[in-house]
């Protein structure tokens, strides 16, 4: 029963450092580029680290909208948002998204992983098919 009970991590025993040098390098490109995160961040998560494509993206997306929040909030307190701007990209993204999820609605989750290799295909992403072994990797568990 003993080796049931562990004792508790502090905080700097649970980061590995391999994630932080991997975050630092990022937002440095980023910085220096202007290149978004999840361009950079997510292979970097399933190549390197490997984990599953769908909990990479998921991961990302999360941390974007929480850093993108704070983003919006100092940006639009300092008045450095241009509002007819972001109403133009509003009116093509906005009814542009809408349209793919509903039409992403009328297909089955199985045709769906045929979807994206497809997608890519079309869009000139030649890379698909060595992708597409990464998609059957499981979730990595943490230890």
């Amino acid at each position: 029963m003993d080796c049931l009970v562990k004792e508790p991590m502090n905080l700097l025993q649970s980061i590995d450092p391999a994630y932080v040098f991997s975050g630092f390098c990022v937002g440095s490109l980023v910085g220096l580029t202007g290149v978004g995160g999840g361009s950079l961040m997510t292979p970097v998560l399933i190549l390197v680290f490997g984990v599953h494509p769908v909990a990479a993206v998921g991961t990302d997306l999360l941390y974007a909208a929480a850093t993108k929040t704070i983003a919006t909030v100092v940006h639009g307190l300092g008045g450095t948002i241009d509002w007819k701007i972001v109403a133009r990209l509003a009116s093509g993204s906005l009814p542009s998204t809408a349209l793919t999820v509903w039409i992403l609605s009328h297909f089955d989750m199985g045709a769906a992983g045929h979807l994206v290799p497809t997608w890519g295909g079309a869009l000139g992403n030649g890379d698909h098919d060595r992708a597409a072994p990464l998609a059957d990797r499981s979730p990595q568990r943490p230890p």
